[in-house]
């Protein structure tokens, strides 16, 4: 190519040259073509080559791996979740024992039913002790429960206010669940009050009762 001639001249010539060439070239013979129509074959089989080797032997292992690759991330991503979880499990198992612990606790405090009537009598104890009077103390039917039963003992009670507020403190520190509710106060000509309201106890099922419960639980799966 000549040195003497410009930038676009130079382009001109070498498309000529290349064009030249490409031209009349022999298929039956691509050893002895010029040096770029045989470099640019060259090129393209090995293009051919190498996008066959990848249809049929690259294609599906890669396929493999991304679907490899998506489950590792899923499997990270799930192990990240149950990490977090189990970093909160011995806070969750203390509670749960301490919940059992209380359960248990309140359980000890339910009376069975051959003592509630012991319950009653305590309580009238302490009303003596106290200077007050049951005009009177009686229970109402059992409410039976999943777990427990609820004994209402409907009451009505004498004495001065200071005595009556003193009873109330006694029958919270007896040690059993007893509740003083629905509380109606009235006075009286002679300066005392009258208490009125029902005292709910709670006592463990008996054997008839659990087993009752236990059907109807049955039942209602």
């Amino acid at each position: 190519m000549r040195s003497d001639l410009n930038v676009s001249e130079r382009i001109s010539a070498l498309g000529d040259e290349i064009s030249e060439q490409f031209s009349d070239l022999d298929p039956q013979d691509p050893a002895h073509w010029p040096p770029i129509p045989r470099y640019t074959l060259l090129v393209l089989v090995s293009l051919l080559v190498m996008a066959l080797c990848w249809y049929f032997w690259v294609s599906d292992p890669y396929g493999e791996l991304s679907s490899l690759y998506e489950q590792e991330v899923q499997l990270k991503s799930s192990f990240s979740n149950k990490l977090v979880k189990t970093t909160y499990l011995n806070a969750f198992k203390h509670q749960r024992d301490q919940v059992r612990l209380q359960v248990a606790e309140l359980e000890r405090q339910l009376p069975e039913k051959s003592v509630t009537n012991e319950l009653l009598a305590e309580v009238n104890r302490l009303a003596l002790l106290r200077n007050l009077q049951f005009e009177f103390l009686r229970p109402a039917a059992t409410v039976v429960t999943p777990y427990y039963a609820e004994v209402p003992v409907k009451f009505s009670l004498v004495g001065a206010y200071h005595d009556l507020a003193t009873f109330a403190g006694d029958v919270a520190h007896i040690r059993r669940v007893l509740h003083l509710q629905d509380l109606s106060i009235s006075s009286r000509a002679d300066g005392l009050l009258t208490v009125a309201g029902t005292l709910r106890g709670y006592r463990q099922l008996d054997r008839l009762e659990s087993l009752r419960q236990g059907t109807a639980k049955a039942v209602e799966k």
